[in-house]
């Protein structure tokens, strides 16, 4: 294989764990379907804010720049989940309840302007004694969008701003053609579509989206209640197992002094080559000789050679005469 075969497929390897990396980090966001302005929109139905939010949810995720969660679909997967409960879906192949991922942002907007407005002048008489009349109309369709974008942990808004876009052409009749009454709002739809609303209403849904594309985006509060949370724990289970290697230990047999046999192990957190302070324990005896006080005096260290779960095996190179019972600590 040439070098620079071999430099090619490194480069391959590195961008490939990057890409990796980068789509882990991307946040999670969730488009709520959009609201409408009564006062303005005339007929205004759920459906169109749904189908606005299918083109946002498209458009979204072709901009790569977040992992977007489904939001308009949900009942279809709770369905999902409820053909498992009730068992027609094997244990092996059914959704779980707590496998849906978390949203760190929110996307809501409202509707504040979805219509056509027609102008027309009528020439009456235009020929003279003719009887006949030459009309001008113009149709101009035009959307707004008042949007925001949410940490969905601690509500904050992020960014708020609003969209328009606006074209002329044929119209669309917005309050009869919404899902199942001729028609819905969405980018599958050519009548739609091809109307002067359609084009204006794609060409906000993209001059939002590039909106969002330079968003700047804070670490979002989920992501640091986790890491708090993670920081926590690890903190706690760093002090347990502190907490752990600091309690005492005793010898439990001396064969020399190569081989001097202790009461710690891997459980209490060592391993092969720790050190042990080693205490003498000092007993004060009344005159019935009964211990009524007892120290300990540091003699030295032993070093860990054999760790077990629970015990170990230790050597000792100090000149004290090691005894049965004497304390072992960590330094």
């Amino acid at each position: 294989m040439s070098l620079i075969m071999k430099r090619l497929i490194f480069l391959l390897t590195i961008l490939c764990a990057t890409i990796g990396v980068r789509a882990q980090d991307k946040p999670t966001v969730f488009v709520a379907p959009l609201d409408g302005d009564l006062s303005q929109i005339q007929g205004w139905q759920p459906a169109m804010g749904e189908g606005l939010a299918e083109m946002l949810i498209t458009e979204l995720t072709k901009l790569g720049k977040f992992e977007v969660l489904e939001s308009t679909g949900l009942k279809d997967l709770k369905d999902e989940i409820a053909l498992g409960d009730q068992g027609y879906v094997s244990d092996k192949e059914k959704v779980d309840k707590g496998g849906w991922s978390g949203a760190d942002f929110m996307f809501r907007g409202k509707v504040t302007r979805f219509g056509s407005a027609t102008k027309g002048i009528n020439l009456g008489g235009f020929v003279p004694f003719s009887g006949g009349s030459l009309g001008m109309k113009t149709t101009t369709s035009d959307i707004a969008i008042d949007w925001r974008f949410t940490d969905a942990f601690n509500r904050k808004v992020i960014k708020a701003d609003r969209t328009t876009a606006s074209h002329k052409g044929s119209s669309f009749a917005v309050g009869v053609g919404v899902n199942g009454h001729g028609g819905d709002i969405g980018f599958g739809n050519s009548e739609f579509m091809n109307s002067a609303l359609g084009k204006a209403t794609a060409a906000a849904v993209s001059n939002l989206v590039q909106q969002l594309a330079g968003l700047e985006l804070p670490e979002s509060g989920r992501h640091k209640a986790k890491a708090a949370g993670q920081l926590k724990e690890q903190s706690a289970a760093s002090a347990a197992a502190a907490a752990v290697k600091q309690t005492p230990g005793a010898v439990l047999a001396v064969v020399n002094k190569e081989t001097v046999i202790v009461s710690l192990g891997s459980k209490n957190g060592f391993k092969n080559g720790d050190k042990l302070n080693l205490y003498e324990t000092v007993d004060t005896k009344n005159d019935k000789g009964e211990v009524v006080f007892s120290e300990e005096k540091l003699v030295g260290e032993v070093i860990l050679s054999s760790v077990q779960a629970e015990k170990s095996k230790a050597t000792y190179t100090g000149a004290a005469d090691i005894k049965s019972g004497w304390v072992v600590k960590a330094q």
